[in-house]
């Protein structure tokens, strides 16, 4: 796993989402390991199912803003990702890919930002799981299957109730600061 922490799911980490008025984030933000943060082409980003890339209306591809966001329509299923700050590989967009596929490489650097002075500093980046459309989304972990969950067990991440928020269902502020509440540090430190 080349991340040390992640967002937990419905927690007030990052922005409002899938909404700008919705009471919380209902997406998993992720942060770069010791070795890989405030880079645009080391953290790769895979493939979570078969299925075609592509982008909507609501994507971007401004890098000032790190990056594109992309979407992953799993095959045979109403369920998609969308990934947040993704350096997208050269040909992927609109490409039929596999599950492993490398899709591109997380973007948590920005045109003209200097680089953080180390890994819980470095911008993220954020993965959607959606199931037909952007508005309903769902917990990553939770989407995972129990062999992909199990992985994360040597990260000391054992149950799929530690990736669920369990403060307040409506956020007063939003935070993106490794160590506060609604962000899971994973063991040991990378």
């Amino acid at each position: 796993m080349a991340v040390n922490a992640a967002s937990q799911f419905n927690s007030c980490v990052g922005h409002a989402f899938p909404l700008p008025t919705s009471p919380n984030s209902a997406k998993n933000y992720f942060w770069p390991t010791s070795t890989n943060f405030s880079s645009t082409d080391q953290l790769t980003l895979y493939a979570a199912c078969d299925g075609t890339t592509g982008q909507n209306s609501s994507d971007t591809n401004d890098p000032s803003n790190r990056g594109a966001t992309m979407h992953l329509w799993c095959d045979s299923s109403s369920t998609g990702l969308r990934y947040f700050h993704i350096n997208v590989a050269a040909g992927v967009l609109g490409k039929h890919v596999r599950a492993g596929e490398a899709v591109g490489f997380a973007m948590m650097l920005g045109t003209g930002e200097a680089p953080s002075s180390a890994w819980q500093y470095s911008s993220n980046f954020d993965i959607a799981v959606f199931d037909k459309d952007d508005s309903v989304t769902a917990n990553y972990f939770a989407s995972l299957s129990a062999s992909a969950f199990g992985a994360w067990a040597s990260r000391g991440l054992t149950s799929v109730a530690q990736t669920n928020f369990s403060g307040p269902a409506t956020c007063a502020a939003f935070n993106s600061n490794v160590g506060e509440t609604g962000i899971l540090t994973f063991t040991p430190i990378r």
